[in-house]
């Protein structure tokens, strides 16, 4: 390895990085899911897959109160996300709580079967922040594609 890269790697003090800020990462969580934000004006590095897109908006779901599926579904179809399935709803959620993000107990149903309603824990509420950060990501890059996409299509028109 070249004296270059190995100061890149450990800086040019030679001392090891310390390790960028980002999600709080959740026990089991993947490398795609940490997400670091940069300054004040949310310029945060898109490392989210399009499977973990899905779990900003199933945390915010469960933070405005105590949820079942049904009521995630809804809200999540409020939001815009009418494709997502139930059963990816459920392994989502199942994978929260296995990562300690929500919590979820059995209770009986108004006038029917009981269903297992979900609450969000604190380190799912550290996490709902990171999601919003990245989701600010997106969208900054988002923006600046299609200011870049009307810039290129208003000089083709001249």
């Amino acid at each position: 390895m070249s004296t270059a890269k190995r100061e890149t790697k450990r800086g040019a003090a030679g001392a090891k990085k310390a390790p960028s800020r980002g999600a709080p990462k959740a026990k089991g969580a993947s490398k795609t899911q940490k997400t670091r934000a940069r300054g004040a004006g949310g310029d945060a590095a898109i490392g989210w897959g399009p499977r973990e897109f899905l779990v900003p908006y199933v945390l915010l779901a469960i933070s405005a109160e105590r949820a079942h599926g049904y009521y995630i579904e809804q809200y999540l179809r409020g939001l815009g996300l009418a494709q997502v399935e139930m059963t990816r709803l459920y392994r989502t959620l199942r994978q929260l709580e296995q990562q300690g993000l929500v919590t979820s107990a059995w209770e009986a149903g108004e006038g029917g079967p009981a269903r297992r309603v979900y609450q969000l824990t604190n380190a799912g509420r550290g996490w709902l922040g990171s999601g919003a950060a990245m989701l600010e990501g997106y969208r900054s890059a988002i923006d600046a594609f299609f200011g870049r996409y009307q810039a290129g299509m208003q000089k083709e028109q001249k």
